[in-house]
């Protein structure tokens, strides 16, 4: 393969973005200070203890046991039960912790290429914390709602991964299977490995947190800069967004209210951005191919877009419809004064006449009823 291309392409990308950050040093700066507090008050503090965690309780054997639920959805996209407790913790931690964990067992020869992409496939995705607290009860005004979300993003990753693993069976149908991977342990050879120390464990959170905090740096940076010389504005500007980076394509679609918010915000949970693709290849290593992972992102825009669109009528309407107005939308009125003053009478007119007829039934004696001889003083 003709490498020249490509490498020319890479220069005039290369000099095109000096010139734009020389040319807009105030959108760049604007652009690393929201990078910066991106990073400390959301991703540092819910990535690198996780980081930690999850290396930790990966290298332990007793892991095996937390994610034996999940064991026939691994097997449901052509993996081995090894594979569950990664699973588990991608789907807790999210894509970042998913690309770290799937790189370190492919490193550690726990995990073919291939079954490494797989992973990828079923596992990466969204965290809870940023779907159901950011984009759901922030974002869209609703925990309900990005509950929603958070289920019907992995429900498309099982569904898209399944799909790729009929396909590619089917393509494999009639050849030589494959040899298994040099340096590929048996599923009782990876649980048993070494227990990772912690200084090990902080070690490894470190340099994986460093990598996570550039991609934002570097990819908030050029969406500021971008959208100082780019006048976009509604779709455009959060298409532009979403393809850079995740939270900032579904601030954006939020933004806009209606049906798009919800759409656009499937869309950017779908595709990730390129600050996503650049932290899955940073972390889980070259040895791991990355092209059937970005065709399966395609699939499961189709699908959650399709799984949202059966589900959303079924919430409240208030969840449903994003609605501009406050919680509670109260009307005032005013009668006219000679209504008012005529309304007056009538309920004071009623009120004597109810007060009167009650005051003659208690003072008032029937004259069929004897009289017990004492006056109105009771003597």
């Amino acid at each position: 393969m003709n490498r020249r291309p490509v490498s020319r392409i890479l220069l005039f990308l290369t000099a095109a973005y000096a010139l734009l950050l020389l040319g807009s040093p105030r959108a760049a700066a604007d652009g690393f200070a929201q990078g910066l507090s991106l990073c400390a008050r959301s991703v540092l503090p819910a990535l690198f203890p996780f980081f930690v965690v999850s290396n930790l309780l990966i290298s332990a054997p007793e892991s095996a046991l937390l994610a034996a639920p999940l064991r026939p959805l691994v097997r449901a996209a052509g993996l081995r039960d090894s594979a569950a407790p990664i699973l588990l913790l991608s789907w807790l931690g999210g894509y970042a912790v998913c690309a770290q964990l799937t790189g370190g067992a492919v490193r550690s020869g726990r995990l073919a290429p291939g079954d490494a992409q797989r992973l990828l496939i079923l596992g990466c995705c969204s965290g809870p914390g940023f779907v159901v607290g950011c984009v759901g009860g922030l974002m869209l005004g609703s925990v309900r709602l990005g509950v929603l979300l958070y289920g019907l993003q992995l429900a498309a990753n099982l569904l898209a991964a399944a799909l790729l693993h009929f396909c590619l069976s089917l393509r494999r149908a009639g050849r030589v299977p494959p040899a298994p991977a040099q340096g590929c342990q048996p599923d009782g050879a990876a649980a048993r490995g070494a227990v990772a120390s912690l200084p090990a464990a902080i070690r490894a959170a470190v340099d994986s947190s460093l990598t996570v905090c550039g991609s934002v740096l570097f990819f908030r940076v050029t969406g500021a800069m971008l959208e100082n010389f780019l006048p976009l504005t509604g779709v455009p500007r959060a298409l532009l967004l979403a393809a850079l980076e995740v939270t900032a394509g579904c601030d954006a679609f939020a933004g806009l209210g209606g049906a798009a918010a919800l759409r656009g915000c499937c869309l950017c949970l779908s595709l990730l951005g390129l600050s996503v693709f650049s932290q899955v290849r940073q972390l889980a290593g070259n040895g791991v191919p990355l092209g059937l992972f970005a065709l399966s992102r395609c699939l499961h825009l189709v699908l959650l877009q399709a799984l949202a669109g059966l589900c959303a009528p079924a919430l409240p309407g208030d969840a449903a419809v994003f609605s501009s107005l406050q919680d509670r939308l109260i009307v005032t009125s005013r009668l006219a004064p000679d209504t008012a003053f005529v309304l007056f009478c009538f309920f004071a007119a009623a009120l004597y006449k109810t007060g009167r007829k009650i005051y003659n039934m208690h003072q008032g004696r029937s004259p069929f009823k004897p009289h017990d001889g004492r006056d109105s003083t009771g003597r």
